[in-house]
């Protein structure tokens, strides 16, 4: 038997004892996180607003990229930030369609 047949088998079984501590003991499968609000969906008033008004609030970042077709804009700090980040790098991309 080769190791890769052997841990098929394993699988078979169930968690080893070393597969269970490094999982805590957890068993089954995982439960999806909680949904967080990012970028349109925020709640938060001035999350996705356009950085020519003034700064919406006093944590808010203002996010930008060069050469990017998407315009300035404040975001929450965190998921919202980087929704932002990344919308403006994929808008960066060459072309008309992105």
């Amino acid at each position: 038997m080769n190791a890769q047949t052997k841990a098929r088998e394993s699988v078979r079984e169930g968690a080893s004892p070393a597969q269970q501590s490094w999982n805590r003991g957890r068993v089954g499968t995982p439960t999806a996180p909680a949904p967080v609000p990012t970028g349109r969906d925020c709640t938060v008033e001035g999350c996705g607003a356009l950085a020519s008004t003034p700064k919406p609030a006093p944590r808010m970042v203002r996010v930008t990229f060069p050469g990017s077709r998407e315009p300035a804009r404040w975001y929450c700090p965190g998921p919202c930030r980087a929704y932002g980040e990344a919308l403006a790098e994929v808008r960066a991309i060459g072309g008309r369609d992105a």
